[in-house]
């Protein structure tokens, strides 16, 4: 039966590969702060979850915005870097730090607690991606925004290709099994995820491509990409077709209705 991944004993590889000198982690914060500033969030103080929320980055901005956060993250390992790194930053009045994951986590708050509600990264890890962030939402308040961003099926399915490596793609091996690393475990393709929308009262305000191109790149020609013109071509691709389609990650900002 397959489960929920947690990242402990896996933080290190983590924050390496995501937010060490490549600057992947930095396209990835860049387009979806991006979008939340676009939706001019900072005009009134909320309260805002972010669910599986790791090493605090985006909590650290959200706080920073003037907004009250709880950061929720299953992995102690993770949860103890998160807060070192929120006691760096000075924002520790602002966030609170909860090592819970969000199955246990809606069991324990009150619903309709919260104004906006985080889940960066964390479908693909998830072994009921739909259901569980539907019980995810009865903590969101009506008219409360979702910012999801989630691995992409068709990334994996274009590197497969890229590489060669045809065997995985006629047998429809897109999932790992957990057991390789940080390879994720329910990877979606966009459309299936912008078809449970409706089913869940949400309705899509902005859809952006994360990492539209950069993850295809030759290597020698990303150590030379400066990166001002790197976030600059990220973001103008990020919501044209057919390059949204294909980035490694997608990012749905979404309203509930009800």
């Amino acid at each position: 039966m397959k489960k929920d991944r947690v990242f402990d004993g896996l933080t290190r590889s983590f924050q390496k590969k995501i937010y060490g000198d490549d600057p992947r982690g930095k396209i990835r914060l860049h387009i979806v702060q991006d979008d939340l500033c676009r939706q001019q969030l900072n005009t009134k103080p909320q309260f805002i979850l972010d669910a599986g929320g790791g090493l605090g980055q985006m909590s650290i901005w959200l706080a920073t915005q003037g907004h009250s956060v709880l950061l929720a993250e299953p992995s102690t390992e993770m949860l103890v870097d998160a807060h070192q790194n929120i006691i760096a930053a000075g924002q520790t009045e602002a966030i609170q730090l909860q090592n819970v994951d969000i199955q246990r986590l809606v069991k324990e708050k009150e619903p309709e607690l919260f104004d906006g509600i985080v889940l960066h990264a964390v479908l693909e890890w998830l072994a009921e991606p739909r259901e569980t962030l539907e019980q995810l939402l009865s903590l969101l308040k009506p008219q409360g925004w979702l910012s999801l961003m989630f691995f992409n099926q068709y990334a994996r399915e274009m590197r497969y290709l890229l590489g060669g490596n045809f065997k995985a793609l006629r047998e429809q091996r897109m999932a790992s099994d957990g057991n390789e690393g940080l390879a994720p475990i329910s990877p979606l393709p966009p459309e299936t995820v912008l078809a449970w929308l409706p089913e869940l009262d949400l309705e899509l305000i902005t859809w952006s491509g994360v990492r539209c191109f950069y993850d295809y790149a030759y290597v020698d020609i990303r150590k030379r990409m400066p990166l001002d013109d790197l976030l600059a071509l990220e973001r103008s691709y990020s919501q044209r077709e057919p390059w949204r389609s294909l980035a490694r990650y997608q990012h749905f900002f979404c309203r509930k209705q009800a």
